[in-house]
This record gives structure tokens, sequence and C-alpha cells, in this order.
């Protein structure tokens, strides 16, 4: 080979460490934004933000249920208002169970 080839051959290693290099960069930033996403989601889900947030959900549900109550429909709004709340409780209230308890139940049944 001669020194033009061989200097060649050295680049062309270089630049294919430095895909490598960049792939697994990026497959790692994937990873971790996915992960990221998830965890977003979850926290942003209607569940969720109803347990961490019981005393304002229930506000607004009392808040919408004057409003609304005050129109023609009282009489199925009062219903409607106060089992919404109920529900926003009573989410609030029990216990979330963790992944490691539901994989033991279900590897039990």
């Amino acid at each position: 080979m001669t020194f033009e080839q061989e200097e060649l051959a050295k680049i062309e290693e270089e630049l294919d460490g430095a895909r490598r290099d960049l792939h697994e960069t990026l497959s790692a930033v994937n990873a971790k934004m996915e992960h990221e996403v998830e965890r977003v989601e979850e926290s942003f889900s209607p569940e969720e933000m109803l347990r961490n947030n019981i005393v304002g959900a229930s506000c607004i549900a009392a808040l919408a249920g004057f409003l609304i109550g005050s129109s023609k429909y009282k009489g199925i709004v009062g219903p409607v208002v106060l089992a919404a709340i109920g529900y926003g409780i009573w989410s609030g209230l029990k216990e979330p169970q963790s992944d490691e308890e539901d994989g033991a139940e279900s590897d039990n049944s």
C-alpha cells in the first residue's frame, strides 16, 4: 500500500468509529427521552392529577356544579356533581399499587 492509501484507510476507520459513537449517543439520548416522555405522560394523566390535586379538583367540580346547577337542569346536575366530588375524594384516598405488587398478584393467579 502506498502512503496515501494507508492514510485514507486510517481516516475511514476514524470516520467509522465516529459514526458508531454518534449512533450510540443518539440511541442513548432517544432512550432517555422516551423514558422522560413516559414519566411526564404518567404525571399528567387525569388520575394522577386528581390524586395530587384533590382539593383543587373538588373545588372545580363544585364551581362547575354551582354554575350548571343554577340552570334548568338542577335535578340532574346535583347528583352528577356529588358523584364527581365523591370520585375525586375516593381516588385521592385510595392507595396506588406499585408495579411490583401488580406483578406479584398476577404470578399468584
